[in-house]
Parts: structure tokens; sequence; C-alpha cells
């Protein structure tokens, strides 16, 4: 009977110690899940602090947006949108696009002036120089020219100078070959008083003479 209590009272102690492990296996679980349960609550709640901002602000945004509507509006009215074909039945949007395409071509169309505006300064330049090479090979012809009529004056006077001289030569020549011819003449009508060898010398003369006159 005693040997059935110590048995009785081991078995019970065993069973005690085992379901205590199992309640301390099944808090550490419930310990866990309630962390993680925590965790998860903490996430959800921040999401709804997040959601609730987003709803906070997308009901500003709304109102922002249906303010700017109404300012728009009033702006196209202002300008003329409203009443322009051009602009009749485009949105915003499509106006903000068509303004921005129009600026993309500006952009291009300055590029292209800018492009346009080195190659006149290069035109311009070589412009400059051709000018420059023009007046300086317009100065060289005029120079030439200039010489040229110097040569052809300096010509002319050389040549009427020749010729003034050639007639002075001439001129002076006559009297002396006419004054010759009355020499001769003379000596022929008194030849009785000169013997024929000085004779011989006034024929020579003479013919001499008459050479040099052809």
């Amino acid at each position: 009977m005693a040997a059935s209590n110590g048995k009785g009272e081991k078995v019970s102690k065993f069973e005690t110690l085992k379901l205590l492990e199992k309640c301390r296996k099944e808090r550490d679980d419930a310990m866990h899940r309630e962390s993680v349960l925590r965790e998860k609550l903490r996430q959800y709640e921040s999401r709804m602090r997040s959601t609730e901002a987003l709803k906070q602000k997308l009901k500003t945004l709304t109102m922002d947006n249906k303010e700017l509507r109404k300012q728009v509006k009033a702006l196209r009215n202002e300008i003329g949108l409203e009443c322009n074909p051009k602009f009749n039945g485009k949105t915003t949007k499509d106006i903000i696009n068509d303004l921005h395409e129009k600026d993309r071509e500006c952009s291009s169309l300055v590029e292209k002036a800018g492009k346009l505006s080195l190659t006149i300064d290069d035109l311009t330049s070589e412009l400059a120089n051709t000018v420059t090479s023009k007046t300086l090979l317009e100065d060289q012809v005029q120079s030439l020219q200039q010489n040229l009529k110097d040569m052809t004056n300096n010509q002319r006077r050389l040549l009427k100078l020749w010729e003034d001289k050639k007639v002075q030569r001439e001129q002076l020549a006559l009297p002396a070959i006419a004054q010759k011819h009355c020499n001769t003449g003379n000596r022929q009508e008194h030849g009785q008083l000169f013997n024929r060898g000085p004779q011989r010398s006034f024929e020579c003369m003479w013919r001499d003479m008459g050479n040099s006159g052809k």
C-alpha cells in the first residue's frame, strides 16, 4: 500500500513536470504569436494612419484641384481661349502640350539661328578679306595703269624730242651742203689755176659729200 502510494506520487510528479513543460511551450508560443500579432497590429495601425493621411491629402488636393479648375476656366475666358476656334474643345493639358511643342520648336529655331549666325560671321569675315584683296588689287591695277600712262607719255616725249633733233640736224646740214656745192663750183671755174692733184682731191670730197647726202 505504501509502495503503491509512492509509485502514484512519482507518476503524478512526472506528469506534472510534463504538463508544466507543455504549458511553458504553449506560453512561449502564445507570447511569440502575441509579438507577431502586435507587430502586425502596429503595421496595420501605421498603414491606417498613412491611409488616413493620404485620404486627407487627397481631399485637400481635390479641393485645390477644384479651385484651380475654376481659376483656369476664368483665365481661359479672360484670355479668350474659350472663344478661339483653335483652342475650342482642348483641355488645359492639351494646350500645355501644344505650348511645350512650340517651346521645343522655338529652341530648335534658336539653335538653327545660332548656327546661321556663325555662318554669317564666317561669310562676313570672308567678304571683308575679299573686299580688302579687291582694294589691294584695284590699287595695284591703278598703279600699273599710271605707270603705263607715264611710260607712254615719256615715250611720246622722247619720240617728239628725237623728231625735233632730227629736224634740227637736217636744218643744220642743209647750209653746209649748200656751201660745199658753192665752193665746188668756184673751184671748177678757176680750175686752170690748180694742178691736177688738188683737183682730184676736190672731186673725191665732192663725191663723198654727195654720198653722205644720199
